[in-house]
């Protein structure tokens, strides 16, 4: 029986390290889950505040809210492309060179007017002024150039930026 207790004494002061450790384990990990335990309480009540909810209701709102979002995107995205596609033949580009075709008139009276679009397709539109008269003439453009003759101010007023 002596013996027992000699074993028992000897191995009880290892049987209460052990545990003493294993208590110490069991604590820090407490801690750790009470710490993240609290994190996630704070997300709940952070994605349920202000409605009577719960997480999977908000989740499921959200999902449906964040999918009629994309749909409207996309019909936006659509709907900027087709703009696009019209815009690009509107006029976006007007140019102006005013000049003085006579020498005998005294002012920049006469005038060429460049109205393109995108890719330089439009019209040139010049005004000659003289004393006795005033004409006027349109020109077709198409890609910078013309099918008629260009005066050498059409010719700039179209290649201005």
């Amino acid at each position: 029986m002596e013996q027992i207790n000699e074993i028992l004494s000897g191995n009880l002061l290892v049987i209460v390290a052990v545990l003493l450790v294993l208590l110490i384990f069991l604590l820090t990990m407490l801690v750790n889950l009470n710490s993240k335990l609290r994190k996630l309480q704070w997300k709940y009540d952070y994605f349920t505040k202000s409605t009577t909810m719960d997480l999977d209701e908000v989740l499921t709102q959200t999902l449906t809210d964040l999918r009629a979002a994309e749909a409207n995107i996309t019909a936006l995205e659509k709907s900027r492309d087709e703009l696009r596609l019209r815009l690009k033949n509107c006029v976006q580009n007007l140019r102006v060179l005013r000049y003085n075709a006579f020498d005998n008139t005294g002012s920049d009276l006469s005038y060429s007017i460049a109205l393109t679009d995108e890719e330089n397709n439009g019209v040139v539109i010049s005004s000659i002024y003289g004393r006795e008269e005033n004409r006027c003439y349109a020109k077709p453009v198409t890609a910078g150039k013309s099918h008629y003759v260009l005066s050498k101010e059409e010719e700039e007023v179209l290649q201005q930026k």
